[in-house]
């Protein structure tokens, strides 16, 4: 079978649509990760979106994604992403090595059910990484492992910003868990 630019184009476009109805990372005062560590991780290492026009989300991780080897843009639905990430935030998934990852990064990685999950890893095991959505009570049954991994998130667009994610910033750098200008 042969394959084009734009088979393979659509191909990741709907492999993106598909499986990223994110249990994404959402953040609440109510639910999900409680440690002020593990937020300021997730912070500094999971991209703010960017904000671009109504419509132009997928587009602009696209544009994104085309820039960097094997990267893929796929879409997040859903309320769990809020508000760390809005519903119909585009990302932008690079692939990364299993030994690069580190506590606080978002990833997306295929779930024993064959489901795309994109969550934050919040600790390492000899066997895998632990993955949590942020606003879930609890951690995740599967580990992500170099077998499950699909990559890591490097880049976000959103139609609007997320404000809860500019308030704990706030708080976190007040506190001394995150530094200065991040965000």
């Amino acid at each position: 079978m042969l394959s084009t630019p734009r088979v393979a184009s659509l191909n990741r476009l709907i492999r993106g649509l598909a499986f990223v109805v994110a249990i994404f990372a959402g953040l609440s005062a109510q639910a999900g990760i409680k440690s002020e560590r593990t937020l300021a991780a997730i912070l500094k290492h999971t991209p703010a979106s960017t904000i671009v026009a109504t419509g132009e989300q997928i587009r602009a991780a696209e544009h994104a994604a085309a820039s960097i080897p094997g990267a893929e843009a796929m879409w997040g639905v859903g309320e769990s992403m809020a508000p760390l990430y809005s519903s119909r935030t585009a990302i932008v998934v690079a692939p990364i090595k299993f030994s690069d990852l580190r506590k606080g990064m978002t990833v997306v990685y295929v779930s024993r059910r064959g489901n795309m999950v994109c969550h934050s890893l919040t600790g390492d095991l000899p066997k895998g990484w632990i993955a949590q959505g942020v606003n879930n009570d609890e951690e995740d049954d599967d580990l992500v492992t170099a077998n499950n991994l699909v990559g890591v998130i490097v880049g976000a667009y959103s139609e609007m910003p997320s404000e809860f994610r500019t308030m704990l910033a706030k708080q976190l750098i007040a506190k001394g868990r995150l530094p200065a200008g991040q965000s």
